[in-house]
């Protein structure tokens, strides 16, 4: 799993953000995985990392980055899952935190605009309609893809990291709300955590941990 040493490597100063009390930091038994990981930088208010592994059958690593609530920057996203050895599952993208031309000028062409266009419109595990951006980057293949998705991380990272030092100041705590809101119900999260766990842990991590301001 290397998306934390990604971001350790193009964020020098992360600090450690304490977990809820109800959430330790690794949840272990002989069959499954769950490490849980929050820090801060400067203008980074949340920076989130789930890392999941159900021993021989799933392997997910999902990683999620709060602007301060003082500026309106899209919510960075991404994330890489293995299904076994036959299915694999990669996206990245700056979520939009609303829908005008003039945000999306603002804030996803200036730093993506050289990327290309998502390939897909529809997607049966995410709802495109609603925060995802036109430079989301999505990929599933039958062979690992893993460097290739590590590679484009690293580019987006970047990007992001450009985007969060110029961003201009706009309360946006309500847009994240929004965010955290429509990601808890629509994020296949929920259901791949509630097959191996039970439904209130679920619910519980999704709504007190992966997407905290949903409730």
């Amino acid at each position: 799993m290397e998306v934390r040493n990604k971001l350790f490597e193009l964020y020098q100063n992360l600090t450690p953000v304490a977990l809820p009390n109800w959430l330790s930091p690794i949840i272990e038994d002989n069959n499954s995985c769950i490490k849980s990981y929050v820090w801060r930088t400067e203008n980074l208010r949340r920076i989130r990392l789930c890392e999941l592994h159900i021993r021989g059958k799933f392997i997910a690593e999902s990683l999620v980055i709060y602007p301060d609530f003082q500026y309106n920057a899209p919510i960075f996203g991404t994330e890489y899952v293995k299904c076994g050895n036959v299915k694999y599952f990669g996206t990245i993208d700056f979520h939009p935190l609303e829908a005008s031309k003039e945000y999306s000028d603002n804030y996803i062409q200036k730093y993506l605009g050289d990327q290309e266009d998502r390939i897909k419109n529809k997607s049966k595990i995410y709802d495109l309609d609603a925060y995802f951006s036109k430079k989301l980057w999505i990929k599933t293949d039958r062979q690992d893809f893993y460097e290739e998705y590590i590679s484009k991380l690293e580019l987006y990272l970047k990007r992001y990291q450009e985007c969060t030092k110029k961003c201009e100041q706009s309360s946006a705590h309500i847009f994240q709300k929004g965010y955290d809101h429509h990601l808890s119900y629509t994020d296949p999260a929920y259901g791949i955590i509630k097959s191996y766990y039970t439904k209130q842990f679920a619910r519980q991590y999704i709504d007190g941990f992966l997407f905290d301001l949903a409730q």
